[in-house]
């Protein structure tokens, strides 16, 4: 990991209902390629990668924002 000179960042965030949602739809679908190339650098069997993605849908599932979190993930299947 670098070390360095900290850098100052602003963050402004969305103020309306629509600009909130699509943050959270974007950063649903940056997890979700995250997830997936995650687990297809795994060295194991497409089966297990397949039984693992599930698990993590299901687990999602559990949690807010799941419509989101499949729909993102459906796009990039």
């Amino acid at each position: 990991m670098r070390s360095g000179a900290a850098v100052a960042v602003k963050v402004y965030f969305p103020e309306t209902d629509e600009g909130k949602r699509e943050l959270s739809e974007r950063v649903a679908e940056v997890h979700a390629a995250f997830v997936l190339d995650a687990i297809d650098k795994l060295h194991c069997p497409i089966r297990q990668k397949k039984e693992l993605l599930q698990k993590v849908i299901d687990a999602e599932k559990k949690m807010e924002g799941r419509k989101r979190y499949k729909g993102a993930l459906q796009k990039l299947l």
